[in-house]
Formats: C-alpha cells, sequence, structure tokens
C-alpha cells in the first residue's frame, strides 16, 4: 500500500509544475486533481456565476484511495483542496504560499478575470488551503511553504527535505500575509465569495 504526499496551494501558487518534478525526482505518478475529476467525469455540475467545476468530493476521495492503495512507494497529488483525501492516506501536505501581489500577477497573465483573481488572492491571504489541510490532517503532517520569488528547485529542494525528514522546518501554520503587508494594500481584493472545491 502506497502513500500519498499532498502539494496544495490556492491557484497561481506552481504546486502543478513542482508536483511533476517532485514525481520524477521520486519516480512515481503525479496527479492533478482536478484535471483526473475532469478527464474521468466525476463532476455534480457546472457553476456558470464562478465560472467553476463543482467536483464529486466523494467519488474523487474513493477513486484516489484505490489509486494509493495498489501502489507501493509515493503517489504525488497536486490539488487546491486537500481536505478531499482520506486522511489515512496521506503521508505529508505541503502547502505552497504565495505572497499575494505576486499571485495577482501570476493570475493576471493567465488572463483570469478579477472577480476570479480576488477570489483566489483572498483565498491565499486567509490562508483558507493550509487551514483546511490542518483541519483535515493535523498539526504533524502539514508544512507550509513560502514560495515567493523562489525557483522551482530551490522550493523541491526544500520539499524533499520534508518528505525525507531532513528538514529544519516545523509543521503547522506559519505564514501569515495580514502580518507583512499593510490592510489597506489589500483593499482591492476585497470582494471575496469563494467557498469550496471548484476549479
Amino acid at each position: 500500500m502506497g502513500k500519498a504526499i499532498v502539494i496544495a496551494g490556492v491557484p497561481g501558487t506552481g504546486k502543478s509544475t513542482l508536483a511533476w518534478e517532485l514525481a520524477r525526482v521520486l519516480n512515481t505518478e503525479a496527479i492533478d486533481l482536478s484535471r483526473f475529476a475532469l478527464e474521468n467525469n466525476l463532476i455534480l455540475e457546472y457553476d456558470a456565476s464562478r465560472k467553476t467545476y463543482v467536483i464529486d468530493e466523494e467519488a474523487v476521495a474513493s477513486r484516489i484511495r484505490d489509486i494509493v492503495d495498489n501502489r507501493e512507494g509515493y503517489v504525488v497529488i497536486d490539488t487546491h483542496y486537500p481536505e478531499i483525501i482520506d486522511p489515512d492516506i496521506v503521508d505529508k501536505v505541503v502547502v505552497l504560499r504565495l505572497n499575494p501581489f505576486e499571485l495577482e500577477k501570476r493570475l493576471l497573465e493567465r488572463g483570469w478575470g478579477r472577480e476570479k483573481i480576488n477570489e483566489n488572492v483572498m483565498a491565499e491571504i486567509l490562508g483558507t488551503v493550509s487551514v483546511n489541510a490542518l483541519e483535515a490532517f493535523g498539526g504533524d503532517r502539514v508544512y507550509e511553504l513560502d514560495v515567493s520569488g523562489k525557483s522551482v528547485g530551490e522550493v523541491l529542494g526544500q520539499v524533499l527535505a520534508i518528505v525525507k525528514g531532513e528538514t529544519w522546518l516545523e509543521p503547522g501554520l506559519r505564514i501569515n500575509w495580514l502580518e507583512r503587508i499593510p490592510v489597506e494594500a489589500l483593499d482591492r481584493f476585497e470582494n471575496y465569495g469563494g467557498d469550496g472545491n471548484g476549479f
């Protein structure tokens, strides 16, 4: 029976690129959970107002469990909603955190609309992915990494150290953008209406 290494974060933090690199180094499979749900028709509906698909969380969790249970070693999973994965198949969760202004720039470069950008930047500012992961997996398996200004290689090195238990980094919530960025500078992101697992 295998174990999952979950690379989590809001869209735009670089988790997909990192997950593929980590899987390559570990000689295993990387699964993009959103793509997996689409490709396997595990969708409940399309939310036109938010321009996102709503996934069938139970079906996705069950299919992922089957994949991990039938593997030796690790499976790398890339997602912004790690809490839907069964906790007992997860070894570690690494949440990528990115400076909100750097995140905004990346999402603008993707051509995203302002409402969707604001939703994701506010989720980053509030640490939504980290909080959900901590509630689902406990404080000893969730690690936050500030990836602002770092190369994929730098972040990969840190994640490999976490996977191997060779890091100085303590698990738990460590990054609070509200302590680092003046509140008035965040006003333009206040239109936040997101709540869950769409993509």
